[in-house]
């Protein structure tokens, strides 16, 4: 017998929120793990999904994407620094108002919010974005209240890494043959000392 799903504890209210407007018949239940994961390649690959540019009868005018469910929001991680140096900004009407946030802040905040923008701002701006918003399901943690449905685990595909160009490569080689000599250096420097020392 199967376990039973940890009960969820976050607000059922909001996130069953706007489901009866959506047609649901033939639509998967895609199930996207964010743990780990870059920000930006897994919000690109959440809004492949929502389009339905995974399928064969995909039509830009046509609403025909998957309900999307992403776990563990608030382990993603980010490249580089940006959790120090992106900033989101906004507007509130008044003069001289305009507000900003770092991501860091943002993710102690409301981490569901930060892939909620990334996947957002990679949609078409059309009729059709309103409907896709709704058909995403982002949860901070590992429960939810979406046992019941057909749930299918999406799998990222492999990160292609590009080859190092040759001055980058070149550059790597220079510091690594100047780090051995450093440490060459340092051993001869101790094997003196400890001659000195015996003698």
């Amino acid at each position: 017998m199967a376990a039973a799903p940890p009960a969820f504890t976050g607000n059922l209210k909001k996130a069953l929120a706007g489901l009866r407007r959506i047609n649901l018949d033939g639509l998967r239940w895609r199930v996207f793990d964010a743990k780990g994961q870059v920000l930006g390649r897994l919000a690109s690959q959440i809004a492949v999904v929502l389009q339905g540019k995974d399928k064969p009868t995909y039509a830009p005018h046509v609403e025909n994407g998957d309900m999307c469910i992403v776990l563990n929001a608030k382990d993603i991680s980010v490249t580089g620094r940006k959790m120090t140096d992106k900033i989101y900004y906004w507007h509130t009407g008044y003069i001289g108002h305009l507000k900003d946030r770092r991501l860091k802040d943002q993710m102690e905040k409301d981490p569901t919010e930060v892939i909620r923008k990334a996947v957002l701002r990679m949609l078409p701006r059309n009729r059709l974005r309103d409907d896709r918003d709704r058909k995403l399901r982002i949860f901070s943690g590992n429960e939810h209240p979406l046992h019941d449905r057909p749930l299918e685990p999406f799998v990222m595909p492999p990160r292609q890494v590009r080859e190092m160009r040759p001055r980058a490569r070149r550059a790597l080689i220079r510091a690594q043959k100047k780090e051995q000599a450093n440490r060459a250096k340092e051993e001869e420097d101790a094997k003196n000392a400890k001659a000195e020392v015996t003698a």
